[in-house]
């Protein structure tokens, strides 16, 4: 634990990493200041669940759309022309919704909002750990995710405050502020310098579905296990979200403010768990490390379905929070070192926009299962789920964690 401490001190010295950190987590307050401005604007137009489902819906599609397009740009050896212009974009689509309230614009400014996110979110996720050596790229991603789990939060709470005491428009405002800092910090970012060769123009098909991705990804054996394993699960994982509410309120008993509390003992417990997740330095002790994780919340999913009451719910809840953050954080870091430079973005843009369809698919099943299945029995459902998904994955690894390393 003393080496983790003294690697994560060593990232924040430098200052290009401090200051692309800093920018990003910034950008993350305001991302959360506007979304709940956002929900806020389309409850109180009375726009109803189908509003509120159709904004929702348009947040994730540009993500699940531009996937290939996405990956061919986090491909290219120069990150900053794509990030500074995505961040550009972003900044008029946040202007745009302080300046325009009604649905239509509101939904357009989104879809604009989030085109640019899904164009830039891949390149900053490839380029970032260039920043540090690889001997640091583990430490930099935990910390990364780390900022990144208390900054939506935090982005939250200002975008209420700042609705109820200033008004609609103020999260918006301070969205756009907080992309002018990303975009003087995406400057900063390195360009490649492995003198590896551009690829061949991909053609418009092949760069508006992800083939690249699922092709580059099918090239490594053991982060395509992973990740095949965690797609499903995170479809098991988060359809409990919709009948977390009914377990704690109606089975358990708990008030708002408790159930309020065991959410935030997770959010806290997550980000704990992507700092951990730095103690894992080498690709065969992430890989283990996730599909071992992925069985150890499943078992805790199966002890909330089974919990007699708070006392025991709230911990175990916190612990699915600090699994899954180091979860997180193990991925990410496989992704940006297991893997080829010529196409890390192709398979980071691919797996990005296949959880958020898979998150997608998690409503429904959520719905479906909280339809036919009382909370208790759809929680235990749920991890055994996962933990057949976690023991497929360890019989279809056994022999490849032995896998070295790509090169950074």
């Amino acid at each position: 634990m003393k080496r983790q401490f003294q690697e994560l001190r060593e990232v924040l010295a430098g200052r290009r990493a401090r200051l692309l950190l800093a920018g990003l987590a910034l950008s993350v307050v305001g991302d959360g200041a506007a979304k709940i401005a956002l929900l806020l604007r389309v409850h109180d137009a009375g726009a109803g669940s189908a509003g509120l489902a159709v904004m929702l819906a348009l947040f994730v599609l540009p993500v699940v759309l531009l996937v290939g397009v996405a990956g061919a740009l986090a491909d290219r050896p120069d990150p900053r022309p794509v990030v500074v212009t995505a961040g550009i974009v972003q900044l008029g689509a946040a202007v745009a919704l302080a300046c325009r309230t009604d649905f239509v614009s509101t939904g357009l400014s989104v879809i604009v909002l989030q085109t640019g996110f899904a164009l830039g979110n891949s390149a900053w996720v490839v380029a970032l750990p260039r920043a540090v050596g690889e001997e640091h790229v583990g430490a930099l991603v935990s910390l990364h995710h780390a900022l990144l789990a208390l900054a939506a939060p935090l982005g939250a709470g200002f975008g209420g405050l700042l609705v109820q005491h200033v008004g609609d428009p103020a999260p918006f405002v301070l969205n756009a502020l907080t992309f002018v800092p990303l975009v003087l910090a995406a400057s900063l970012l390195p360009v490649r310098g492995d003198g590896a060769v551009v690829a061949a123009p991909r053609g418009l098909l092949r760069t508006l579905v992800p083939v690249e991705g699922v092709r580059a990804l099918g090239e490594q054996p053991l982060l395509a296990t992973i990740v095949w394993a965690v797609l499903p699960f995170i479809v098991a994982l988060e359809s409990v979200n919709a009948i977390e509410v009914f377990l704690v309120r109606g089975v358990l008993g708990g008030s708002s403010s408790q159930f309020g509390a065991s959410e935030a003992a997770a959010g806290v417990a997550a980000v704990v768990g992507a700092l951990a997740a730095a103690l894992a330095r080498t690709t065969r002790t992430r890989a283990a490390a996730v599909l071992a994780l992925l069985g150890v919340i499943s078992l805790c999913q199966v002890g909330q379905g089974l919990a007699p009451n708070l006392i025991v719910y709230v911990p175990l809840a916190a612990s699915v929070g600090l699994l899954l953050g180091a979860v997180n954080a193990l991925t990410l870091t496989l992704m940006v070192t297991a893997t080829d430079v010529r196409s890390r973005g192709s398979i980071v843009a691919f797996v990005g926009g296949a959880s958020r369809s898979c998150g997608i698919v998690a409503l429904g099943v959520g719905g479906l299962l909280g339809s036919v299945l009382e909370p208790r029995t759809a929680y235990v459902v749920v991890g055994l789920v996962g933990l057949a998904i976690a023991g497929s994955a360890v019989l279809t690894v056994r022999g490849r964690l032995s896998v070295p390393a790509g090169s950074l």
